[in-house]
């Protein structure tokens, strides 16, 4: 694991508009960036035969997982570790990694090792500082080798800034093409508002829409009509292993700070496309993104009926707030 340093953009990245923001000296200040790759155990290969042989004839006998990384900015809200919850424990999809963006990315990276969130940057939760993370690799290096080791299989789950997928793109767009689908939660496309994650890194935004990836996009549009309540809470608090009380407890500290005694699950919602996109209903748009003045990071759309870009415009809200529970709890 390691983070991007902080310098003068060098000449041949001159124009990787993705990978970096202007300080006030006029400088680019390189955005941090860390992977998180799961404990699976022994590869097969140091397996025993006769068990490796186990695992790949039984292998014909298990549906096909979609292979998956989550790019999030877990730790600044309640929401990015139920959406991680949701991925992992999804029958559908396999999730190979977890790449962090956005502020101190090494200690998200721990968060996400930990498997749970850690609320308002971590407090509440004791240990933190002793999760070991790998520096060995990062996260534009690793978003670029899986693309092409997936050839075209690959999706992601992008839930904070953009800034990861844009600087892999930027600097590899060849491999980035391959992406067979690229999910995320941002933008207001049919509010007159920005969104936060647009509005961190407007550049990357820029990039990644006008990519050509397949992307599918849950904005506050539908995101702001689905809820977890306290009966949903509840629920989640009984998740075993520890997990649901600590769960509970953090967004409950969640609700606390905000005086509120609801949130919206924008990022699960995301995740839940993946898997049950059958619950909403998308529009095919080209999306520009403002990216100067009082006004930078707000999304707009640009009617293309060939466009790449499916926008969520409607849902079946409360299914889909049943369904999220169900999957995170079960």
């Amino acid at each position: 694991m390691a983070q991007e340093q902080t310098g003068r953009r060098r000449p041949d990245r001159a124009r990787n508009l993705g990978s970096g923001v202007k300080s006030q000296e006029g400088l680019v200040r390189f955005r941090q960036t860390e992977v998180v790759l799961p404990d699976f155990g022994a590869p097969v290969s140091r397996l025993p035969p006769n068990l490796s042989f186990v695992i790949c004839h039984l292998s014909f006998l298990i549906p096909l997982m979609r292979p998956v990384i989550f790019d999030t900015d877990i730790g600044t809200d309640v929401d990015d570790i139920l959406a991680l919850i949701l991925l992992a424990k999804a029958p559908e999809l396999q999730l190979i990694g977890v790449t962090t963006v956005y502020g101190n990315t090494l200690f998200r990276a721990r968060i996400a090792r930990q498997i749970f969130w850690a609320g308002q940057e971590g407090y509440g939760v004791p240990g933190l500082e002793k999760v070991k993370i790998s520096e060995s690799i990062r996260a534009v290096q690793y978003l670029i080798e899986s693309s092409e080791h997936y050839g075209n299989g690959l999706e992601i789950l992008a839930t904070g800034p953009l800034t990861n997928i844009a600087s892999a793109i930027s600097k590899s767009p060849e491999a980035l093409s391959r992406i067979k689908h690229l999910y995320l939660m941002g933008g207001a496309f049919w509010m007159d508002r920005y969104e936060h994650n647009i509005r961190c890194d407007p550049e990357a935004a820029k990039i990644v829409f006008a990519s050509g990836i397949p992307i599918t996009a849950i904005g506050l549009d539908v995101t702001l009509r689905v809820r977890l309540n306290r009966k949903d809470v509840q629920k989640i608090a009984q998740i075993g292993g520890g997990l649901g009380p600590l769960l509970e407890d953090q967004i409950l500290r969640w609700w606390e700070l905000w005086q509120i005694t609801e949130n919206h699950p924008h990022d699960p919602l995301a995740a839940l496309a993946m898997v049950r996109p059958d619950l909403f209903t998308f529009e095919t748009w080209d999306v520009e993104i403002a990216a100067e003045g009082r006004r930078e990071g707000l999304t707009r759309l640009v009617e293309n009926k060939d466009s790449n870009i499916r926008i969520g415009f409607d849902l079946l809200a409360r299914t889909a707030e049943r369904e999220i529970v169900r999957r995170i709890v079960e």
